[in-house]
């Protein structure tokens, strides 16, 4: 691509947003044009941001056009500029999309069916556990996830679709070869070899508070709808369904405790018509107009021998085979007393068969 390396020295002023590069682009019709036009031809130009153009024209007579083309071949990165037929098509349809892409893996066409799994980095077991599980069978129905690598819920999401040996993306708020959080760069190459690590901050860009936002309209912007698992009011979470919304995208949150912070922002959205999880079957039937007819398949448990159980403790492991439930609940389903199932239940941690959960709920090992 011939014109490669103007896009990438573009993308690489600072201050520089999207909006005023595709506007740019737009008027000229070719970045070359762009990156050689005069001063009064670029100042003619209405509704451009006057910072932006000054940090444009006071910076592109010092940027080394090689630079950023060798670093991406010595670090086999792939790019993707938004004037090629491959780019995203989902992504090109939001406001400010990101005109360069930077790919570590591979994008396809087949990842237009896609979902964003997002929430805390602070989850509890049972935040992780489902975002794990909903990534699994979605990705092994061949639905790519989409999330951002971070600690907590975007992690169990990326890993719960790597297990299903299905795709996911990881979008970064830094350049694709700063891995963050370094905890997470093992997980990064594993992403890499079955889906994609990708961003619009160009290389060697280290991550900062103002990147996330810009990030999150990307999660939600590659994918047809934004699952929240756990997060505040105020979380990325949050921002990211938010840009869903206004992308014109489904929103669907996944309930929890009611008295646990991390529940908050699931449940605001829920009051707002967003669509309550239970199960894979609540999301696939939301979107079988665009998905079409999936059969899900039924979630395997490995199969653990119950004979040295006694007959109560038996029938509380298979009141939570096909999900966690709360110790209330179980005593009501099985009509015991709380006091007896509570006694059970440490019973039956103790012996290695089921585990707790935050808020008194209680799942199978």
């Amino acid at each position: 691509m011939t014109n490669l390396k103007y896009w990438l020295a573009i993308n690489n002023i600072t201050n520089l947003g999207p909006v005023t590069i595709n506007k740019l682009w737009e008027h000229f019709g070719d970045i070359k044009t762009v990156w050689e036009a005069s001063k009064g031809d670029i100042q003619k130009i209405e509704g451009l941001s006057k910072p932006a153009v000054a940090a444009f024209l006071e910076k592109r007579d010092k940027i080394d056009l090689e630079e950023q083309p060798d670093l991406i071949r010595k670090n086999n990165v792939k790019v993707i500029t938004i004037e090629e037929e491959n780019y995203p098509a989902n992504l090109k349809n939001i406001y400010a999309p990101p005109p360069v892409l930077y790919i570590k893996g591979s994008l396809f066409k087949a990842d237009e069916k896609a979902l964003a799994i997002v929430g805390t980095r602070r989850a509890s077991s049972y935040g992780l556990e489902i975002a794990k599980r909903l990534a699994f069978e979605l990705a092994g129905l061949g639905i790519t996830i989409v999330s951002g690598l971070a600690s907590g819920v975007d992690t169990a999401a990326h890993k719960g679709a790597l297990e299903a040996k299905g795709r996911t993306l990881a979008i970064f708020g830094c350049g694709v070869d700063m891995i963050f959080p370094a905890e997470n760069r093992e997980l990064a190459k594993e992403i890499e070899s079955s889906g994609a690590c990708v961003s619009e901050f160009p290389m060697g860009a280290r991550t900062e508070k103002g990147n996330f936002p810009r990030r999150n309209r990307i999660i939600s912007g590659l994918t047809l709808g934004t699952i929240v698992v756990e997060g505040n009011y105020d979380s990325g979470a949050m921002i990211t369904a938010k840009d869903a919304l206004e992308q014109g995208r489904e929103v669907f949150a996944v309930p929890g405790n009611v008295e646990a912070d991390q529940s908050k922002g699931p449940h605001w959205l829920i009051k707002q018509g967003a669509k309550l999880v239970e199960s894979v079957d609540d999301i696939l039937s939301e979107l079988e107009h665009i998905l079409g007819p999936y059969k899900i398949r039924p979630r395997i448990k490995e199969k653990k021998d119950l004979s040295g159980l006694s007959g109560d403790e038996k029938r509380i492991v298979e009141a939570l085979v096909s999900e966690p439930r709360h110790i209330d609940q179980l005593a009501n389903s099985l009509k015991m007393e709380v006091q007896s199932v509570s006694s059970l239940l440490m019973m039956l941690e103790l012996k290695n068969f089921i585990k707790p959960l935050p808020g008194k709920f209680y799942t199978v090992l």
